[in-house]
Order: C-alpha cells, then sequence, then structure tokens
C-alpha cells in the first residue's frame, strides 16, 4: 500500500504528463493537513499563450537532444533553447513557461486559496526562483523525490532558501 508521500507524488506525476513542454515535463500538488488538494500545477506557459514547437532539422541531429530519462520529448520536436545549445536551465529568457510550483501558487492565488502552512509536492527538484515564491506563500513544507543543490542563480539554491527559512524540505522514501 502506498504511503500518503507516494500517494501525493503519484498525483504529482499524472499533473507532469499534462504538460507541454519539450524540455522536462513537471508537477505539483499543494496539499493541507496531508488530505485537502489546495492547488495543483505543471509547467508550461500561460493561459492562451502558445505551446513551444521546433522541429529538428534532420535525423542525425536528434541523438544530440534526446536521452532515455524522457527530458526531451521524442517525436522530432525539441526544445527551442536545447535547439539554441542550451542546457537544462540554461536559456530561460527564451522560455516562455512558467514552472509548475509557480503555476500552482498562482491557480490557488487567482482562486482564493490560502497556501499558508501548506506541503507542496513536486516530481523534481525546484529552482531559486520556485523557492523564493514558496516561502513566500507561507508553504512550510516541501517534499520531493530526491534534493540537491540546482543553481542556476550565482550558485543559489532552492536547498540554500529553505535552510534560512521556516520552511521544512525533505525528500520523499522509496
Amino acid at each position: 500500500m502506498q504511503t500518503k508521500d507516494q500517494y501525493w507524488m503519484s498525483v504529482c506525476d499524472t499533473l507532469a504528463s499534462r504538460s507541454k513542454c519539450l524540455s522536462r515535463r513537471i508537477g505539483s500538488v499543494i496539499v493541507k493537513d496531508n488530505s485537502f488538494i489546495v492547488s495543483t500545477g505543471y509547467n508550461g506557459p500561460p493561459v492562451g499563450y502558445p505551446h513551444c514547437e521546433c522541429t529538428a532539422p534532420n535525423d542525425e541531429w536528434l541523438h544530440v537532444f534526446f536521452d532515455d530519462n524522457g527530458c526531451i520529448n521524442h517525436s522530432g520536436v525539441i526544445c527551442p533553447r536545447h535547439a539554441k545549445g542550451f542546457v537544462s536551465g540554461d536559456g530561460l529568457h527564451i522560455c516562455p513557461s512558467s514552472h509548475a510550483e509557480r503555476n500552482a501558487i498562482a491557480i490557488a492565488a487567482k482562486l482564493g486559496h490560502s497556501t499558508e502552512g501548506c506541503t507542496i509536492y513536486v516530481n523534481f527538484m525546484m529552482c531559486a526562483e520556485c523557492a523564493k515564491s514558496v516561502v513566500n506563500a507561507g508553504i512550510r513544507e516541501v517534499v520531493v523525490p530526491e534534493i540537491f543543490r540546482y543553481e542556476k542563480y550565482d550558485g543559489l539554491s532552492a536547498v540554500d532558501i529553505f535552510n534560512k527559512t521556516k520552511t521544512t524540505i525533505r525528500r520523499v522514501d522509496g
């Protein structure tokens, strides 16, 4: 039988499957008292904004961007950032998408749902910018499958931010 953490993480995975991002699919769910879903989100562009489309120029080029981890879409369409040579997490200035965590927080705000004291589950370690949003939204706990320093902002990581605030970060077991 699944633990509650595993259950919420499976919700994140289901949400991530809704993402049209050509680079990485992330899902998040904000939960109150380990029983009530406050909000959900996945990475993607703002409502009404078109999704990315960038077709690879030839088959030889495709192997450079595709891997077995599912980070890149295997349909012959690739992330425009990757097409310009950016690696994961770089070149975000040309990306129209918002991260799953920020989308979940924005949806909660739009619907008038408080995130104060909630837990957010995310199926990938978040960036420092999302960590700032999580802390400012009053979310007190972050649960991820793996904790690591995802440093894209001058060496500042989500781990650093959580360690200096009253926000707990923990890994899902098993």
